[in-house]
């Protein structure tokens, strides 16, 4: 299967992070790709692992791997985000009106964002504007893991 964020803009070096595509309805799952999920409302929608691609930065130390793509109906889209010892992301801002809820799975990471340093642990979560600068580093000796969701209150127009 292609990469789940098919359509949203690839920021060189850094990945595929979820912001608006500049182009009308490349933002949405195309239902004519048998190989994509349909995007019926209320039905649900299975993403598998092994049906995703990561995105490899930082020297192989930080891997960005999609999880569920941008929903139409809530707007939102999700990444898992795995920080090796040492690793830091800091991708470019994402588009006007993006939030991001970040969720540590394991590790400790620290995440600046708004002006402020998170020290974050397992199982912690923030919300925080993504159309501002922010950094997520590893504070630990293991990997550092989070689940990232980006809500568009905006939509995708």
């Amino acid at each position: 299967m292609d990469d789940l964020f098919d359509g949203l803009q690839p920021i060189a070096d850094e990945g595929v992070m979820p912001r608006r595509a500049e182009k009308p309805g490349l933002e949405k799952l195309d239902p004519e790709k048998p190989d994509l999920p349909k995007p019926e409302e209320g039905s649900p929608i299975l993403v598998r692992v092994q049906d995703t691609r990561p995105h490899h930065m930082d020297g192989g130390r930080t891997v960005l791997r999609p999880s569920l793509p941008y929903d139409s109906v809530c707007h939102m889209a999700s990444c898992f985000l795995d920080l090796y010892i040492g690793a830091r992301y800091a991708p470019a801002s994402s588009v006007p009106g993006c939030i991001c809820h970040a969720t540590v799975i394991s590790g400790t990471v620290s995440l600046t964002a708004e002006g402020q340093t998170f020290h974050l642990l397992e199982r912690d979560a923030l919300r925080f504007a993504a159309d501002q600068p922010y950094q997520f580093e590893n504070l630990s000796n293991s990997t550092g893991r989070l689940l990232l969701e980006y809500q568009y209150l905006h939509g995708h127009s």
